[in-house]
């Protein structure tokens, strides 16, 4: 955002009355900076908009939009260039070699109803498929990245619009290399398999969850639920979750240490919890206020 539970964890759709939804939205200030914290939802639709008037006044009060990726600089060749590079077998080996026959039973299901033929995606090391079959379920779902809250303020950042500056927490080689480097490729797959089998579900919660700013609820959904009843996933949560957290935390530290406005824009699974960039925050001494 769901969820599949990483996957999805961040993409979530709206229904009406976008204006009056809490979301997920705080302040944060220092002796010289303001930060505010925005959790993302990566996929959308239009009737998530408009945005509350609060967020749309303290983006206007930022001098700097700061995102996970700036999705409008990237060079889809490179992109594609290094998919193939890392997240192809080239010794002849297929996925189904190396996976065991329950997680293989369970991808041959996820690829029927996505009508995802097997030829096409055999030789795509887990991490890569992971990805493929994310954005075919979306798709298939109607949610647009275009139309998600990072997209939507990246775009009144443009150089054309605005003369907001741009500051990338990660790049999309990090980014990518989260999947095709997981040293447990299975378990990721198994991971999302599970998820895609529960996201239509899941989302509907989500998107309730997320429009009443429900951070607890949000939580159990997300984290608590997952975890207990697969303890073995927090191993992948601790790769793409946590310890990005941590590096997120660092840098909005150093934000909150200069002078200015920040409007920080993350997925909203990396704000809530109690490894959460909220609760890290105030851990720090700061004063994390829910707006």
């Amino acid at each position: 955002m769901k969820k599949y539970y990483l996957l999805f964890l961040f993409f979530v759709s709206a229904t009406v009355y976008a204006e009056n939804d809490k979301a997920f939205f705080w302040q944060v200030d220092s002796a010289k900076a303001t930060v505010y914290l925005m959790g993302s939802i990566h996929f959308a639709d239009k009737s998530f908009y408009p945005l509350r008037k609060e967020i749309e006044v303290a983006f206007n009060k930022s001098e700097t939009l700061v995102v996970e990726l700036d999705i409008n600089k990237i060079d889809h060749n490179a992109y594609n260039r290094l998919l193939v590079e890392k997240g192809i077998y080239k010794d002849g080996s297929t996925i189904k070699d190396v996976i065991s026959e329950k997680t293989w039973l369970q991808l041959e299901q996820q690829l029927a109803q996505l009508n995802i033929s097997y030829e096409d995606i055999k030789s795509y090391k887990p991490g890569i498929l992971v990805l493929t079959l994310t954005a075919m379920q979306v798709m298939q779902m109607g949610f647009d990245p275009e139309l998600g809250i990072d997209a939507y303020f990246l775009n009144k950042a443009a150089p054309d619009v605005s003369a907001k500056k741009i500051i990338e927490l990660e790049t999309l080689q990090q980014q990518v290399n989260l999947f095709l480097d997981v040293s447990n490729g299975e378990l990721l797959l198994k991971e999302s398999l599970y998820s895609l089998d529960e996201s239509e579900s899941m989302m509907r919660e989500m998107v309730r969850y997320w429009k009443a700013g429900d951070e607890d609820k949000m939580n159990t959904l997300l984290f608590d639920d997952v975890l207990t009843e697969h303890p073995a996933f927090s191993a992948i949560y601790d790769s793409l979750i946590y310890q990005r957290n941590d590096r997120m935390v660092s840098k909005i530290d150093e934000m909150l240490k200069r002078q200015g406005n920040y409007f920080v824009v993350v997925g909203s699974g990396h704000m809530i919890g109690e490894q959460g960039i909220v609760n890290a925050l105030r851990e720090k001494g700061y004063e994390v206020k829910r707006r």
